[in-house]
């Protein structure tokens, strides 16, 4: 996706990204590489990337001790892919906007049922639950779109099983036939999400979350590093999925917030917002969601 060439060209600091990656597995979810340092960025113990508080680096252990503390659960997006300094990323910038530390659990294509998982786990185990929890479930619907396989239960195929579930499918089913399954998974975990932050009393925000397939007019910089161009035909099927699906997706989860009663923020399902590649948000454009994001959870706190 998009042209890696000009974007590291253009945005330099995404080469440590590219150069540090790696993904391990815990259980059967793929999380990010644990204990990585670099110019960029960091990881704690659990592969979590830092946050940062008033000059303060964080790990999540850290920060769940704290008195006072929130949660941004979601996709690489919130890990903050291509955003050099942890300063910079959702938890950050929330952190700085509402005055208290946030944690990073950002995981590659994070679905909702993991990240319900790790919600639970960080409630049942931490002297205190979180004050806050923003929960983006876009990664639910980009996991989606690399397979179009879906389970109403277990959601899609993590990113090291494709290969091996394609063919034990015989190749890539019909996208339609398999979109319903996707809304069932999504619409359960948000909603196991909703209800377990409703029964600690813990303020809840469900991201509106969009990638540059919905942005109005690229940028320059969108323009030279060729996002939204396909660049083999697995890329052309993903692509292709994204668009047909997304207003789908959107609906749904619009509808099950309004039906549980929680606020959705975000631009909706069109945008202005800055892109680094397809589905990761540069500076400008996480620090316009976390506003977004901030103003609806401030009257809740």
């Amino acid at each position: 996706m998009a042209n890696y060439q000009n974007i590291m060209r253009l945005r330099p600091e995404v080469r440590q990204f590219i150069r540090n990656r790696r993904w391990v597995h815990r259980g059967d979810t793929i999380f990010y590489g644990p204990n990585i340092q670099c110019e960029g960025f960091s990881t704690d113990a659990g592969g979590f990337r830092h946050s940062v508080f008033r000059g303060e680096t964080f790990s999540v252990a850290d920060i769940t001790r704290r008195d006072r503390y929130g949660l941004v659960l979601g996709p690489s997006s919130v890990y903050g892919f291509g955003l050099a300094g942890n300063e910079n990323t959702m938890p950050s910038r929330l952190a700085e906007h509402l005055g208290f530390p946030f944690a990073n659990i950002g995981l590659p294509e994070g679905n909702s049922r993991n990240l319900f998982a790790l919600l639970l786990g960080m409630i049942a185990r931490s002297p205190n639950p979180p004050a806050a929890v923003v929960h983006i479930s876009g990664g639910d619907f980009t996991n989606f779109c690399y397979t179009a396989i879906a389970d109403p239960m277990f959601g899609s195929p993590n990113l090291k099983q494709m290969g091996m579930v394609l063919k034990e499918r015989g190749g890539r089913p019909a996208a339609e036939q398999q979109m319903p399954a996707l809304l069932a998974f999504t619409s359960l975990w948000i909603r196991a999400i909703a209800e377990l932050c409703r029964g600690n009393n813990i303020p809840l925000v469900v991201a509106d979350d969009t990638t540059f397939f919905e942005k109005a007019k690229p940028s320059k910089i969108e323009e030279e590093s060729e996002l939204g161009k396909p660049f083999n035909a697995a890329q052309t099927q993903q692509f292709e999925t994204h668009k047909r699906f997304v207003a789908d997706y959107h609906a749904r989860r619009k509808a099950v917030a309004e039906k549980l009663g929680v606020p959705l923020a975000g631009p909706g399902i069109t945008n202005t917002l800055g892109y680094i590649d397809e589905f990761h948000y540069d500076d400008a454009g996480t620090r316009a969601l976390c506003e977004d994001f901030g103003s609806a959870l401030t009257p809740l706190l």
